[in-house]
């Protein structure tokens, strides 16, 4: 729907904009802005949607209307206050039109809509800072923002633990009271936290062929899918992915978090493939997971096909099917699928799709992409998928928008895009993370990685899981035969 700005002063509602714009004409072409989030769709609870606008001098001013309420705010960079940003997004789409004073009077660029869905978005989301670089990866952390506003404060920064590797945080059903991490090297371990208890795991078993990684939490909170790996890695020289991470060997075990125990189905152990990166189903009762013919490493690294496998599992007596069917075949569709995560309803599987190998995080041509489970109909998402690689993410809590790193905009560092999935699978123009300052990206010198949305701030205390993991020897886990 396109809105037709009137040409009359337009009252000023709010701080920002101190004198009335009275638009005495208009540009026949949309306004250049960064972020880009012209015709975007939003979720209702999201931080205001500020923007710059660099191409246009003198001064200027944003009008955002919805309903009968309009806001004006002074410009190049529209810092769009957050009272008066809430007012607009709980009554619908919201018209921005973007104006520039010039020597006869003001004009006005074509107006655009920023569509506002009712179905909110979980209000934080989690997330690792890192280098993407790897020459200071010791200077890392896991984070949380506030999606509803600007506020971005640590969970667990390795500053409090002798500079060591933290990954690999997930939370149970994005509960951030039911949260599990690594540590890695000094202090190392795996680290839970049930809302009142920290334990810290050491996962290796004489029957395993590693401590635990890339794990997803069982719906009902007692168990825990882990992958199990011979993990090596490597930079290119002249390839345009600069990094590889690969598995020699590698198994899909599941955790008993009562128990202290790990177990696995004979299934998931062939000694010819390579299993890993397992997911759950809403109702717990099948297990997802990566799964490729076992080559030759690294010569064969190319040739690795990773499809989406699945097993059901009983949870009641933590016990596994005696089959394994194929959801997405690899070799059928020369191509890799890797980070598979079903959406809450069960209706989507979404997963990062890349010509070869499991690190899709620095494959430039890894992209999205979507099984309906219902009917077994592949949605590309387009609309996602920008010119550099697309990974890690993740579903909202309603199944109506997804969160996800991209390098989309300058190949190196990752940064972190929404957007909404409705019912049927169709997904909206992603948008950038909004930023209290629109300079904040660039002068950033991290990657996020591993967003998961959850529903409230983690709040168990650094220093008593720092004190943890230098004091505590930590639970030995058994192998359940």
């Amino acid at each position: 729907m396109k809105r037709i700005l009137p040409f009359f002063a337009v009252l000023v509602l709010c701080v920002g904009c101190r004198t009335a714009v009275n638009i005495t004409g208009e540009i026949d072409a949309l306004p250049a802005i960064y972020p880009d989030y012209i015709d975007v769709t939003v979720p209702v609870n999201i931080a205001p949607l500020n923007f710059r606008c660099d191409s246009v001098s003198g001064p200027t001013a944003l009008i955002l209307t919805a309903g009968e309420q309009s806001c004006t705010v002074k410009g190049p960079e529209f810092d769009i206050p957050l009272d008066s940003w809430r007012t607009l997004t709980a009554l619908g789409d919201i018209f921005a039109t973007v104006c520039v004073r010039e020597k006869d009077g003001w004009k006005s660029f074509r107006p655009f809509t920023i569509h506002v869905s009712p179905d909110p978005i979980d209000p934080y989301v989690a997330y690792r800072l890192i280098e993407p670089g790897y020459e200071t990866w010791n200077r890392l952390g896991i984070y949380q923002r506030c999606l509803e506003d600007f506020t971005q404060t640590p969970v667990m920064t390795n500053e409090q633990t002798d500079r060591n590797c933290m990954n690999c945080h997930s939370f149970c059903n994005r509960n951030p009271q039911k949260m599990m991490f690594h540590m890695r090297a000094r202090n190392g371990g795996t680290f839970t936290w049930d809302g009142e208890k920290i334990e810290k795991l050491n996962t290796k078993t004489p029957q395993t062929l590693s401590a635990l990684v890339y794990p997803r939490w069982h719906p009902s909170g007692k168990y825990i899918g882990f992958s199990v790996n011979d993990i090596a890695q490597f930079f290119h020289s002249t390839d345009p992915n600069r990094i590889e991470v690969y598995d020699s060997v590698s198994d899909i075990v599941v955790y008993d978090v009562e128990n202290h125990q790990v177990s696995a189905s004979p299934l998931l152990t062939d000694t010819t493939r390579l299993d890993t990166m397992p997911a759950w189903s809403p109702d717990g009762k099948t297990l997802y997971f990566c799964s490729s013919a076992q080559p030759k490493v690294p010569q064969g690294y190319k040739d690795i096909r990773y499809s989406i496998r699945s097993i059901a599992f009983d949870p009641d007596h933590f016990s596994f099917g005696d089959r394994i069917e194929t959801v997405y075949d690899a070799q059928a569709s020369g191509k890799d699928a890797t980070f598979p995560r079903v959406s809450p309803d069960g209706r989507f599987l979404l997963f990062a799709e890349t010509a070869y190998g499991c690190f899709a995080i620095w494959h430039k041509d890894a992209d999205l992409r979507m099984i309906d489970l219902q009917d077994g109909s592949f949605h590309t998402l387009d609309a996602l998928n920008g010119p550099d690689a697309d990974s890690y993410h993740c579903w909202s809590s309603n199944s109506r928008w997804i969160i996800w790193a991209s390098r989309r905009l300058d190949g190196l560092y990752s940064r972190l895009f929404i957007a909404h999935i409705d019912a049927d699978g169709n997904a909206s123009k992603p948008f950038l993370l909004p930023q209290k300052d629109t300079h904040y990206d660039a002068l950033l010198l991290k990657s996020y990685n591993v967003p998961e949305l959850i529903t409230g701030p983690v709040t168990f205390d650094p220093e008593e899981m720092a004190r943890i993991a230098k004091t505590d020897p930590g639970i030995n886990v058994s192998y359940k035969e």
